[in-house]
Order: structure tokens, then sequence, then C-alpha cells
């Protein structure tokens, strides 16, 4: 089995209110010993991955015979600019990206090694992540080896701590038939991953109310941190304690600016949860309706406002230093929610079928749709500052699909990155990879890299997934 080595991480950083909760902190200069090289004081590199269903529109056979246009993918592979990808936006749904143009990595010629064993969808989740062979039939499709994100949490969060994995789904874990959420995590050979479904449940687990994993002997119960919760928001509770922060003098100027930046973050997620946007402090009734929802979170009319909670909860994640790794799943094993979009109201997989009239053009709604959630999650890592530049920098954001299209085509899945990893990706660009494309295990190895892992003797690791398949990286997206 191959060995992997991870980069030297600066200590994480937290305040503990009396409670048990706890607040990861923002990197911050006062933190950095004095002669600290600029990689000691650097943002410790990310990978985040969302990982959508039902595959895109884009030019090529529908599954009921049709020809689809193309809907998805920029006019023309080179250098992406924003004003090339506004004026694509009028058709293609990565137009909605026009603004990020420099910070984008846009990667058209993938696919997945195997063939499916059962059902398309369940086989491509199989893959996505792990680039592993496959088990079983019809439904239940899973993968014969770790995912991804297993692997960068072993090696790059605190020991113990599992990646943080979320779904906005509308079935729970095990499902009935075919109604299941699909499985794209793995710890380990046909070991799913169970999914976090609750924003809230996510949100109190980051802030470690709750799932420690860590015993405190003689600590304060999760019954107690929950307790402390459900009438005050997080910085009401550690007010004493970030009181004492903020009273340091050798805080400099940016560290307050990022104190700041973090702390509003956290009221905004909990304004966002709790569906009011009108007070700076959580009400109980507040929280009530805030745990009403989270008591129907597979609910189809939240289904839109888990997707945004979800990628707000994995940069706060990242900013705070909770975990370098996290992934959000967007429906389930097929996406089955109901959209209404453009004045159509439509089961978004039967769409993907055709079976629905103008089920092409509702899809590439959906696309546009996803499109403009994935650009504001960018634009929140973007927003966050760190003393060596912008959090988006340090890793990378990534967004892909289980298939390529409506007919569950597993050639040309579309993979889209933003962030440089900390100057290891090119940006700005969008590649058409040449000879028929390469396999997702070169995606994987390059997104390893990208997370900061190597191998033993510090090359890069270019041999995850099955051994089956050959080896290598994305070499047209590495600076």
């Amino acid at each position: 089995m191959a060995q992997y080595r991870a980069p030297s991480l600066p200590r994480r950083r937290f305040l503990r209110a009396a409670c048990g909760v706890t607040l990861g902190l923002p990197m911050l200069d006062a933190f950095m010993p004095r002669r600290a090289s600029a990689q000691a004081a650097a943002q410790p590199p990310f990978v985040l991955l969302v990982v959508q269903a039902n595959g895109v529109v884009q030019q090529g056979k529908a599954i009921d015979g049709s020809t689809d246009p193309e809907r998805f993918w920029p006019s023309k592979p080179g250098s992406l600019t924003a004003a090339a990808l506004e004026a694509d936006k009028a058709s293609r749904a990565t137009g909605e990206l026009a603004s990020l143009a420099d910070r984008l990595s846009i990667v058209k010629g993938l696919g997945h090694s195997f063939a499916a064993t059962g059902c398309m969808h369940a086989s491509g989740d199989a893959q996505v992540l792990t680039a592993a062979k496959l088990t079983g039939d019809s439904n239940r499709v899973l993968a014969l080896g770790e995912s991804i994100d297993s692997l960068l949490a072993r090696k790059l969060n605190e020991p113990g701590r599992e990646p943080l994995v979320l779904h906005a789904g509308k079935y729970s874990a095990g499902g009935t038939g075919f109604d299941i959420p699909g499985y794209i995590s793995y710890v380990g050979p046909s070991q799913p991953r169970p999914y976090v479904d609750s924003p809230y449940q996510a949100y109190l687990r980051v802030i470690e109310a709750v799932g420690t994993g860590e015993a405190q002997p003689n600590g304060p119960t999760e019954e107690q941190r929950l307790a402390a919760l459900r009438s005050r928001s997080v910085n009401d509770v550690l007010r004493a304690e970030l009181r004492g922060l903020l009273s340091r003098t050798d805080l400099s100027k940016s560290d307050r600016e990022r104190l700041d930046q973090h702390l509003s973050s956290i009221r905004d997620l909990e304004l966002a949860m709790s569906g009011t946007a009108t007070t700076a402090k959580l009400a109980a009734e507040t929280i009530s309706a805030m745990q009403g929802i989270d008591s129907a979170p597979r609910d189809m009319k939240n289904h839109e406002k888990a997707i945004d909670l979800h990628l707000q909860l994995m940069a706060f994640a990242v900013a705070s230093g909770y975990t370098r790794v996290a992934v959000l799943k967007i429906g389930d094993r097929e996406d089955d929610h109901q959209f209404t979009l453009g004045g159509s109201t439509f089961v978004y997989h039967t769409a993907s079928h055709r079976a629905v009239v103008n089920g092409m053009s509702l899809c590439s709604q959906v696309d546009f749709l996803h499109m403009r959630y994935f650009k504001s999650f960018v634009e929140r890592l973007l927003a966050v500052d760190t003393p060596t530049g912008k959090l988006l920098d340090a890793g990378v954001a990534v967004w892909t699909n289980q298939v390529a299209n409506g007919s569950h085509s597993f050639v040309n899945v579309p993979w889209i990155l933003a962030g440089a990893a900390g100057g290891y990706l090119k940006t700005g660009q969008y590649v058409e990879l040449p000879n028929g494309g390469y396999k997702t295990n070169r995606m994987l190895n390059t997104l390893l890299n990208a997370g900061g892992l190597r191998q033993d003797d510090g090359s890069f690791v270019d041999g995850f997934g099955d051994a089956s398949q050959a080896r290598g990286l994305v070499n047209e997206i590495i600076a």
C-alpha cells in the first residue's frame, strides 16, 4: 500500500467556553513565531468537494435519442476571461462564473474507469471520489476503496477527526428500494461514510457542541453544551473569551479585521439557519425556528436553503481550522428534487431523462442554478482574508458530477476547480484534455497533491485508486 506524508501544519488555535462550546480561530499574525518562515505562516491547504447528480446539458445524445445542444462548457478552450464567460452566459451554464474567470480551471475530458455494475447513478457516485472498482448491483453499488476525503482527513486533520461530509438530498441513510442517498465518501472498501443531513447538526459539530470524538473527563456533557446554545449565539456564549482575546496588545490591525470578519460570518450563518436577518442576536424563538427546520432537513421545501447553508458551513469549517477537507453531496442516488424554474414545476431526474416537456431546457436551468450556488461558495472563500492572502488561494474548491449527462455517460464528466492551492494549480483556463481524455483517478491524484500530500520520497502522489489504472496527474492544470 502506498505511503503518504503531509506538510507540517501550524497548530490550530481556538477559544473554548466553560460550557465546552469551541470556536476555531482564523490564522492570526499574533499566533505566529516572530521568526516564522513564510511557509510556516501560510494558510494550510484544503480541498472542498461538491458533487452533484444527473449530469449536465452538454452536446451529445440524450437518453430519449434526441440530440442535446451545448449548454454547459465555455465556447472555446484556452484562457478564461470574464468577458468571454459573460458572453457565454446567455446559453452556457459556466457563464455564471464570469466574475471568477481568473480563479478557475475548468476541465473537460475526464471519465470514470469502470463500467457500471448496476445503476449508472450509483456506479458514478461510487467512483467519483474513489477511482475504485465496484461491487454490487442494482441500486446497491459500492466502491472497493477509500475516497480522497478520507485520506486527506487522516493526513491533514487533527487525529481522529473525520472529513465533514454533508448531504442536501431527499433520502435518509439506508433508504428504501432505489430511494437512497447515494454514496460518494468511503471510509474503506464497501464502507460508505454516513452524511450529515442537517446544516444545524453540522454547525454544532464544527463548534464542537456535539460529536467532538474527544473524551473530556469531568467536562461538560453534550446536553450542557447544547443547552448553552438554545437561547444565545456562539459569539455570546464565548463573549468573555473573545473579550480576553481582543484585549491582547500584540493583535495587529489585520488580525482584528480578520477576527471581525470571522465573527461576522458566524452571525450571518446563524441568522441564515434561523431564517431571519433582522437581528444580530438569536432569540429563543429564533433558535426554536432553526430547530424546526433541523427536524426536516430532507424536506423538499428546504432543499435549496440546505445547499446554501451547507456551502456556508464548509467555508466556515475551513476558515476556523476545524477541517481541511469537506464534501457536499447534492441530490441522492439520483436527484429527484422538484424545482420550480421559469414558471415550470418539474422533477429534476425525470427532466434529465427528457420525460417532460422542454426537459432539456429545464435541466439547463438547473445547471445555471447550481453554478450560481458554486459561484457564491467561491466568493465566500475569496472574501476571507488570511495573513498571506485570500483563503481561496490557499486551497481548492471543486464542483463535479456523478455522471456526464442525463443519459448517464461516464465520458466528459465535468470538473471545475477554483483556487490555486498555494500556487500548485494553474487558474484562468478552460482545458480540453487530449487523446480522448483521462480517467478520474488522475484528477483525484492532482487534488491530493493540491491538499499538500506527497509520497514518502517527496514526489507527487500519482497512484491513488485501483492499481489497474494508468498512474498520473492532470498536468495541464498544474503550475
